[in-house]
């Protein structure tokens, strides 16, 4: 369209007056949003119809309001008003705290209402069709205010409303043809192409390119029309909205209460509630949420609770591969007799007894927890009386001998008190002929004149000293029995045997020592060649058979649990207490008061009570009792009844200590693992600050704390390596109170007979 051509379509416009925008007539048929008034020389233009013409139907304009009647309706929502909060005060009720939302719901901004068409209206007529330069592409006969638009932005569709799609669903509208339907020379000419708009015709405007919308004419109740005119994409078919009943999936459109729930963050977690708090009633203190406070708050990120959900998994697996390969101990509080006839030295049947400990928790035996990496000091540490006893034990079968038996049957390593002489002769080099001098031995099976590797020759001499001979790898048997190799000839009937959890070890039969549930080695051929203390221990052997180091048990033992309840109770207490806090303080804060309060726990109670084997995360547990505690002195100003929340704390902290007094459970962890996630909490927790000296003391404490944590574990640590403490019986009452005979042993296996 020439310029010539839309200047004498529209000369009334540019020579009438200036135009009123009448904010009255948005909503009303016939009537686009944005549309302009003329006040006097347009509505002389006769015969021709322009783009921008007035309405062919007369506008009733909406009717103000009188002064007195708003007046007399202030009054009133003021009167009541003023009784709500009245009755709310009474009550002593005070409006729950609401959370900033990043969207709001989409059914709060719809106020759309269904206008019936004019009767006289005529559906056909073009001509009444009008348009706007500014109006964004919307429904003819639906009346809503400029504040309900919806952002569909972050939708392939838009979203409608329920008033919207209750509107899509009324009686048919009146047929009209859509305009792809029409000749092409009824179309108006905006709605196929642009229209420029020169500034010769309008002075004051500069030259812009405008692509004027039509209205929307939906010819079918399931169908809409609209064209690629804007940003929004292309809707698809009415039927695809969701009725109230059903749900949307796929590509239809988002349910409004699915968007309300996806959007909502209004059940983040509070500072100094949580949900124990929750629990326990507690409420914050309005009168002291200020803007300051409240940007605070709102200031706290919203964690999701990896961290608690990985070691709870972690916590889980370990227990069900734990109990699938070592199996249950006997359940119960004491200890289990079991019997049986077995295979002595003696080369005869007898009755054999030994005592194993029950466990309480429905789990494996001590010694196959501490095989899996238990808290346990022996294997830590160079305990000193485990050590005493296995060099007692050294010294005693370095003077030891072969006993052979004098009808042949068989040979077996023992002392000259434990060898019958009207059956046996124990032969010692002592009165013998002995190799190259030596006043020590003989050994069963083993001789350093009949050892080709590793052989005793040169500087490798075997030395006088039976516990530093090794194994020999490849034996010479001599041929026939020759005077001074007796021992080399016999048949041997035992081995070295470690039994129990403190690395004792014995020459017995293999029938004897997997009765007893012990290590046979049929590659040695005495006790001082094996090292017991590994074998109990098991995981990574020592770099130096003689000195445990396995320190690594302080964190081992946080993901193992004795037995099904035990692990049960810790996934329970997890999931309701640990996942809840991560929300707060998130997975890497967690991480390090959860693992450090556990290790620190562990480091105590290896170094009180060294001879008990401890599993499960209480250190950690407690360690989360104390973020607890930290979350209610920080926020103490913020909190009603402050002294009533830490006291119900305060009980659930002593029934815990009680529970620490039952058998695999470590008092001394929870009171150590306590403080050190006391001091851990103050330091990495997020806090609100009350002011500027609120906020310099609460950086000091930070400081203090990390300072007193620091200096609380390497108290521990030379505690534990450098002056160990072995002997404290007070310390037992503390960590387990003898309700019967057997309830607070420690866990070795009794041989009884």
């Amino acid at each position: 369209m020439s310029e010539e051509t839309l200047a004498a379509q529209n000369h009334g416009l540019s020579t009438s007056a200036p135009q009123i925008h009448d904010p009255y007539m948005r909503g009303i048929p016939g009537v686009m949003r944005g549309d302009s008034v003329d006040t006097g020389a347009a509505s002389s233009v006769s015969g021709k119809r322009s783009l921008y013409h007035l309405p062919s139907t007369p506008v009733m304009h909406r009717p103000k309001e009188s002064v007195a009647r708003m007046t007399l309706g202030g009054m009133a929502t003021l009167a009541r008003s003023t009784s709500k909060f009245k009755q709310a005060t009474d009550k002593k009720k005070k409006p729950a705290y609401m959370h900033s939302r990043s969207f709001a719901p989409a059914s709060v901004a719809e106020d759309y209402t269904l206008t019936t068409p004019a009767a006289s209206a005529t559906p056909h007529d073009l001509s009444d069709v009008p348009f706007s330069l500014s109006a964004p592409f919307t429904p003819a006969y639906i009346e809503y205010d400029s504040t309900s638009l919806i952002d569909d932005v972050f939708f392939d569709v838009a979203t409608p409303s329920p008033t919207i799609a209750a509107a899509m669903r009324a009686p048919k509208w009146p047929e009209r043809p859509r305009l792809s339907d029409l000749p092409e020379e009824v179309l108006p000419t905006a709605a196929v192409r642009p229209v420029p708009v020169s500034s010769k015709i309008y002075p004051k405007i500069p030259e812009v390119e405008y692509k004027p919308e039509p209205i929307w004419i939906p010819s079918e109740m399931d169908e809409v029309d609209r064209g690629e005119t804007t940003w929004r994409r292309k809707a698809i078919d009415v039927s695809a909205v969701p009725k109230a009943d059903e749900p949307a999936v796929g590509l239809r459109r988002i349910w409004d209460k699915m968007l309300d729930t996806a959007f909502d963050n209004s059940d983040r977690r509070q500072l100094g509630i949580g949900a124990l708090g929750r629990c326990l009633n507690r409420q914050w203190r309005r009168d002291r949420i200020d803007s300051d406070i409240k940007k605070q708050l709102d200031d706290f990120s919203d964690h999701r609770p990896y961290f608690t959900y990985w070691v709870t998994v972690v916590q889980i697996i370990v227990c069900i591969v734990s109990i699938s390969v070592y199996g249950l101990a006997p359940v119960g509080f004491g200890r289990t007799q079991q019997e049986s006839l077995v295979l002595k030295p003696s080369l005869a049947f007898e009755p054999v007894g030994y005592q194993e400990p029950d466990n309480l928790w429905i789990g494996p035996k001590s010694a196959a927890l501490i095989h899996l990496g238990a808290k346990y000091a022996p294997c830590m540490r160079k305990d000193k009386p485990t050590w005493d006893k296995i060099y007692k034990n050294r010294e005693i079968e370095n003077h030891s001998a072969c006993c052979i038996r004098n009808d042949g049957s068989g040979c077996i390593q023992s002392a000259q008190e434990n060898c019958n002489d009207l059956f046996s002769t124990w032969y010692s080099w002592r009165d013998f002929l002995p190799p190259n001098n030596r006043t020590r031995g003989s050994v069963c099976g083993q001789d350093p004149r009949s050892c080709h590797r590793p052989a005793s020759s040169g500087a490798n001499v075997w030395p006088d000293d039976l516990t530093k001979w090794p194994i020999c790898k490849d034996v010479i048997k001599p041929e026939g029995a020759r005077n001074g190799l007796e021992p080399m000839t016999c048949d041997l009937i035992g081995r070295p045997c470690c039994i129990g959890i403190r690395g004792e070890c014995i020459i017995t039969t293999r029938e004897y020592c997997q009765f007893v549930n012990g290590y046979f080695h049929e590659e040695a051929t005495l006790c001082s060649q094996v090292s017991c203390m590994d074998e109990v221990c098991g995981m990574i052997s020592f770099l130096n058979p003689n000195v445990p180091d396995q320190f690594y048990r302080l964190w081992t033992s946080i993901f193992l649990h004795a037995g099904i309840v035990h692990c049960v109770l810790t996934v329970i207490l997890q999931m309701f207490l640990m996942r809840d806090l991560e929300k707060l303080a998130g997975p890497i804060r967690i991480a390090v008061i959860y693992i450090g309060s556990g290790i620190g726990g562990n480091l105590a109670s290896a170094i009180f009570s060294p001879d008990r084997a401890e599993v499960g995360p209480a250190g950690s547990q407690l360690g989360l009792m104390g973020m607890l505690f930290v979350e209610v002195l920080q926020s103490w100003q913020l909190l009603q009844r402050p002294w009533t929340s830490l006291l119900k704390l305060l009980g659930i902290f002593i029934f815990l200590i009680i529970i620490g007094l039952f058998p695999w459970v470590d008092n001394y962890a929870h009171i150590f693992g306590f403080l050190f996630g006391l001091l851990l909490s103050f330091a990495l927790l997020p806090y609100v600050t009350f002011g500027e000296f609120d906020r310099r003391r609460k950086i000091a404490t930070i400081i203090i704390c990390l300072l007193l944590a620091a200096g609380l574990l390497a108290t521990l640590i030379v505690l534990f390596y450098v002056t160990p403490i072995y002997a404290c019986n007070a310390c037992e009452y503390i960590n387990c109170i003898p309700w019967t005979s057997d309830f607070c042993k420690n866990y070795e296996i009794l041989i009884t007979y």
